[in-house]
């Protein structure tokens, strides 16, 4: 089962579309769950996973039941730098919890979670093929990304001061976007060793006004990633490069 997760609906309403067998659930009294296939796979779709600490709850309960292999994050981000820019497509190389710290009880860095790395790495093989269907089947404009998540929706590169050194954010210097439930769900992932990556499509900048028109803007983009995700699972089910816990 491959799982695609948004923070709501209009995320993951281009799957829901293309979907053959579909069926739903309700888990845990209050999560509307769609399963389906595209492209002979079985395809789990979620949405609400809203803030890090939903979304890796409702990943490791699904991960669980339904015998997850790969998790897909989609939906918007916001950009910190420069050199990426609105209406560009964000695909995760590397997630780390921005609002994590830990520090002073524990031998660890500033943004990580005691018990796991700093940074978690994303699967590349599911970048590669996700890049691959990309060029292949859009015009989109893709940008290999550094994903600092939190579970604060910020609006203002004064609200990220303490994690900032310089240009720096955690360490990062370029292709900075935040978002607000990447880092749980690559916990939980990693965790269960289950490949995970964020293809998420650039709102705005942190400093930019968040309104209709930039929201508007960002959702167009949301068929081209929805090509490039069916193609990818297409590609991964025909190589079978990913079978199952421990695929990393």
């Amino acid at each position: 089962m491959i799982m695609i997760i948004g923070s709501q609906h209009d995320d993951i309403l281009y799957y829901e579309t293309i979907m053959s067998n579909k069926k739903q659930e309700v888990v845990l009294e209050k999560y509307t769950i769609t399963i389906g296939t595209i492209f002979n796979r079985s395809v789990l779709l979620v949405y609400e996973a809203k803030t890090n600490y939903v979304s890796s709850a409702l990943t490791l309960y699904l991960i669980e039941k339904y015998y997850v292999i790969l998790v897909l994050m989609v939906g918007r981000c916001v950009a910190y730098t420069k050199d990426i820019k609105p209406t560009e497509i964000a695909i995760s190389k590397y997630i780390i919890a921005g609002d994590v710290d830990q520090v002073n009880e524990d031998n660890v860095k500033l943004g990580q979670i005691p018990g796991f790395p700093q940074v978690f790495d994303c699967n590349e093989d599911v970048i590669g093929y996700l890049t691959s269907a990309f060029e292949k089947r859009t015009m989109s404009a893709i940008k290999i990304s550094n994903y600092i998540s939190t579970s604060v929706d910020y609006h203002s590169s004064k609200q990220v001061s303490h994690i900032r050194e310089f240009d720096n954010i955690l360490g990062f210097d370029k292709n900075i976007v935040f978002d607000c439930n990447s880092a749980g769900i690559a916990m939980v992932s990693s965790l269960r060793r289950v490949p995970f990556v964020s293809v998420k499509v650039v709102e705005r900048y942190l400093d930019d006004k968040s309104d209709i028109n930039s929201y508007l803007k960002a959702i167009k983009h949301y068929s081209e990633i929805g090509k490039a995700i069916v193609t990818c699972i297409g590609d991964i089910g025909r190589n079978e490069i990913i079978t199952g816990e421990g695929a990393y």
